[in-house]
């Protein structure tokens, strides 16, 4: 997204056009590298929240709230959702996939136009994003940053020195079906624990249920609320999952459901859904999946809730082999009560996962629920055989696409002197892969970065305003792509002309830790969060780090980002041990604010190292499948050891061997591998 700094936000597009951007450089002449930093990312003009809030202010009057909560997240806790889920890029103007808002209304103000404050709490990957996105209204809650307020903070604090201005209780009001019980639970013991300070003993806050959702109700008010698509449905072929559902739900019962002491589940997380159904949908750009709720009882009677039922018709005989039944979306509220109160009649509990929401739990009258981290994400993450070797196929295609567009984009921007827009770069490649085979789709959207605009971590360039690719600044693409054999995510740093000493050092330093993962043998039993700083030594001897996580899970033909094991310093990967067949990112990164930006990142699995034990241990290693060269002008060959002189030149030659005959030897891209993979 544009940044405050003109340097940060390059508007330009190709020479053919014979266009240029009419903004003042730096030095205050024309130039094909800078843009009016005003627009946001769609070309048009920043949003000014300011009624925006004060309807959703005179909304919270309604309910007579304090403050209100509004997450990313949708009903089934999805990382990346559709335009009808976004509500708090609708009411903050931010439009990243990580954050949090907090609005509160001054409940001691009598004025006809309500007061309050607004603050939105980030992740470090959208620092820079959300600096630029937001106006005047609102405060940039850093997460992670020393001295900055944690949202919950915000809101606490915010209520409780409102409660004793005012003398009353204020409330903080959710909507209850986009906060998972366990999060409201956090959020109340810590309220409880201001509370309980000398200080705030006049307080009175409470956490409350809105049924209605308050952004919904003022939407329309200011444009066409959007509404839920509901795309096809398709049954993914067992070559391509290695398992039937019936094989998964044997596994649920043996490894869990007996431990559990209960077989009747209930699941809202729509990757899990996906996954023990063997089917995939489209209702979220980017990740085939389909809305949904499953209940499964009896460790195999399934149910299934969803709406547009029509698309299921070509299945119906599919459902009917796994016991599948339909019934409509909203039916899961009626049939959570009746599932629990036939199982309290038995003496037993239904099994509800950790993202299951608060709205869920408060339908168990009886409260004979179990709260259970979901052993269907324990079992997806473990990718069999089949899914092994599809991944392999995937990185093999993929691969190939991305290194006829690195070429293709060297050699028009180099030797043809042409001017390419970020936007338009990104294009070519989505060209390139479409005419793969099984290609499906993009896995995210394409992050194509020259210059400055690499420093921000999730940028993507929108088609009015992007920036025309400087050769003489590092260029950083971080793209992916869904096949039925699996999901994608690959990001290479490349430089088109002649790097700074700065740029390849620190370049070096990133490779290093990347290399230093790649290679890693460690004891069965470790968690991402004990190796992420195997990856980040190097910069940290440097003085450098990175603010994102180091690697992510990985779905087979489903989100591109899997929250059942990770690299890096968030709770879910402490939580997680990482476990054979486990596939995950390898992603180091380094960002200097509005000059430039690096991030290496390849697909790697864990597998069991043949041979080796330690007081009965296993020990684990990962394998690289991601077949894409490293940038070679800005490798310091003098800051490597030997022992990564190797590796690296033995995964060039591993790249070389694959592609070489597949290439026409004429070709751009033929003499660019040929190039970029000789040994150092």
């Amino acid at each position: 997204m544009p940044s405050s700094s003109a340097a940060n936000s390059i508007q330009g597009s190709p020479r053919r056009r014979q266009q240029r951007a009419r903004t003042a450089s730096t030095s205050g002449a024309e130039s094909l590298y800078t843009v009016d930093t005003s627009c946001d990312s769609d070309g048009h003009r920043e949003i000014n929240t300011s009624s925006r809030l004060e309807k959703l202010r005179l909304e919270m009057a309604k309910h007579e709230l304090g403050v209100y909560i509004v997450p990313s997240e949708d009903a089934h806790q999805s990382e990346y959702t559709s335009p009808a889920d976004e509500r708090r890029a609708f009411i903050s103007g931010f439009s990243g996939s990580a954050g949090v808002a907090v609005i509160t209304r001054d409940v001691t103000c009598m004025n006809q136009t309500p007061e309050g404050l607004a603050a939105l709490s980030t992740d470090g990957r959208y620092f820079t994003q959300a600096s630029n996105e937001l106006d005047f209204n609102w405060s940039l809650l850093r997460q992670g940053v020393v001295g900055d307020l944690t949202w919950q903070q915000f809101a606490i604090e915010n209520a409780i020195q409102m409660s004793l201005d005012s003398g009353d209780v204020v409330k903080i009001g959710v909507d209850p079906t986009l906060f998972t019980f366990e999060q409201i639970k956090a959020l109340e013991r810590q309220i409880d624990n201001y509370l309980q300070k000398a200080q705030n003993d006049k307080a009175q806050v409470k956490l409350i249920a809105v049924k209605e959702n308050l952004i919904d109700a003022i939407w329309n008010l200011f444009e066409e609320a959007p509404q839920r698509e509901y795309k096809p449905v398709m049954k993914l072929d067992v070559k391509y999952t290695g398992e039937e559902t019936g094989s998964k739900l044997k596994r649920l019962q043996a490894q869990y459901f007996d431990k559990f002491g209960s077989n009747t589940l209930i699941l809202n997380a729509l990757d899990e859904i996906a996954w023990v159904l063997n089917l995939r949908g489209d209702d979220i750009e980017y990740n085939p999946l389909f809305y949904s709720y499953l209940i499964i009882e009896d460790g195999k009677k399934l149910t299934l809730y969803t709406d547009a039922h029509e698309r299921f018709n070509n299945l119906k005989d599919y459902l009917k082999e796994i016991n599948c039944t339909l019934k409509n979306y909203n039916d899961i509220w009626s049939d959570i009560r009746r599932v629990a109160s036939n199982l309290h009649a038995q003496s037993k509990e239904l099994l509800l996962t950790e993202e299951a929401s608060w709205k869920m739990v408060n339908g168990i009258i009886a409260k004979n629920y179990q709260i259970v981290s979901s052993p269907i994400r324990d079992l997806k993450e473990v990718k069999n055989t089949v899914e092994l070797e599809g991944q392999k196929l995937a990185q093999v295609k993929d691969g190939l696409a991305l290194i006829q567009y690195f070429s293709w984009l060297e050699d028009q921007l180099v030797n043809e002197s042409e001017l390419i827009t970020e936007y338009e770069a990104g294009e070519k490649l989505l060209e390139f892969r479409s005419k793969l085979d099984n290609f499906k789709g993009l896995s995210f959207e394409t992050i194509s970065s020259t210059g400055p605009n690499a420093a921000i971590i999730h940028y993507a360039p929108k088609p009015t305003l992007s920036a025309v690719i400087n050769p003489n600044k590092i260029y950083l693409c971080d793209s992916g792509s869904q096949f039925l054999e699996g999901t994608t995510d690959t990001t290479r740093t490349l430089h088109f002309g002649t790097p700074t000493e700065e740029e390849i050092d620190n370049y070096t330093l990133v490779l290093k830790g990347h290399v230093a993962l790649a290679t890693l043998k460690f004891p069965e039993g470790c968690s991402g969060f004990q190796i992420d700083a195997i990856a980040r030594q190097f910069l940290w001897t440097a003085g450098l780090d990175y603010a994102h996580g180091t690697g992510h899970g990985v779905d087979t033909y489903g989100p591109v980002h899997s929250m059942g094991v990770g690299i890096g310093f968030r709770d879910y990967c402490k939580k997680f041990e990482i476990k054979p067949g486990h596939l995950i990112s390898n992603e180091p990164g380094y960002y200097k604010p509005d000059c430039y930006g690096i991030r290496i990142e390849s697909m790697i699995f864990a597998k069991v190292v043949d041979g080796v034990e330690f007081n009965g241990k296993k020990w684990l290693e990962f394998e690289t499948v991601t077949r894409v060269p490293f940038c070679k002008k800005l490798i310091n060959v003098s800051l490597l050891s030997e022992v990564e002189k190797k590796w690296i030149d033995g995964y060039h030659k591993l790249v070389w061997e694959t592609y070489c005959d597949k290439l026409d030897k004429k070709s751009v891209a033929y003499n660019w591998l040929k190039k970029e993979t000789s040994p150092l």
